[in-house]
């Protein structure tokens, strides 16, 4: 870890900030695209399911709607997971990336205030 109390600790700090941020945004940007593919699968699977010949028709004095869309959703819940899985993963991508911008934004406020001592001190 980096020295925050001088302007040297935190150059090399800011610097790897810039490649945590650059990794961080690389991750999001993966991690949606595995979360729109999940979704088209779910999407697609749902859709099979509910056209299948073995789904549930409803009708009056049958089946309930509640009832297919019960059949539909157990025949799709491995594709439903995985895509409820993509969306926490994107979502903490996003939470991480965040995390780094601030971490980077507290740091250059820290060396507006190093950068002041240091001028102040005569050693800047």
């Amino acid at each position: 870890m980096s020295d925050l109390t001088t302007p040297t600790g935190i150059e090399d700090r800011l610097r790897q900030l810039v490649n945590d941020l650059a990794s961080a945004q690389l991750t999001l940007a993966r991690v949606r695209d595995v979360e729109v593919d999940a979704k088209h699968t779910y999407e697609a699977a749902r859709r099979a399911a509910l056209f299948s010949g073995q789904c549930p028709k409803v009708t009056r004095g049958g089946y309930t709607t509640a009832e297919r869309d019960a059949w539909v959703d157990g025949q799709v819940a491995v594709q439903r997971r995985a895509y409820d899985l993509a969306v926490a993963k994107r979502e903490a991508a996003q939470d991480l990336l965040r995390v780094v911008r601030d971490q980077a934004m507290v740091v250059m406020a820290l060396a507006n205030s190093v950068r002041t001592a240091y001028q102040v001190a005569g050693r800047g």
